[in-house]
């Protein structure tokens, strides 16, 4: 089983990016309540993120969840976080964008990404798309892992 996870911030590109690229079989989105409501329309979209995450998990036919908590409080997002590794105990591949949510959730997911990497098999993503055509997804999971080694290695 492929699993995918990831934040949602303002705008839904970087999640339709890897539902389109990665085809999970399940994705776990963490957001809050505004992020889900929110119409990107600066980015042209007419539908709230969620309606926009919603029919992209329908076309790939992955099983959407999402979870909710306050993006801006580490220990609330560490405690989501926990969660759904909880759920995806055996899981195949994950698969970790760090690219989308707030600061904080970015954070977090890109270090769990490389905790994860040590113990199952874990592709750390760096997926974005913007509407002037320029599309990143570049998988970091070897280049943080050497980071993070090196921070060892200085302390």
């Amino acid at each position: 089983m492929k699993v995918a996870v990831q934040g949602l911030g303002e705008v839904p590109t970087t999640v339709k990016l890897v539902l389109k690229e990665e085809k999970p079989d399940i994705m776990y989105v963490i957001c809050s309540d505004h992020q889900l409501k929110h119409v990107a329309s600066n980015a042209g979209y007419g539908e709230s993120n969620e309606a926009v995450v919603r029919a992209a998990a329908r076309e790939t036919g992955t099983k959407l969840v999402i979870m909710k908590c306050n993006v801006f409080d580490i220990e609330a997002i560490g405690e989501t976080l926990g969660n759904i590794l909880q759920e995806i105990k055996g899981a195949d591949e994950i698969i970790v964008n760090y690219a989308g949510g707030s600061a904080c959730l970015k954070a977090v997911l890109a270090i769990t990404g490389v905790v994860l990497s040590r113990l199952v098999r874990t592709k750390v993503l760096y997926a974005i798309e913007y509407p002037n055509d320029v599309k990143i997804v570049e998988d970091h999971t070897q280049a943080l892992k050497a980071i993070f080694k090196r921070l060892y290695e200085f302390l």
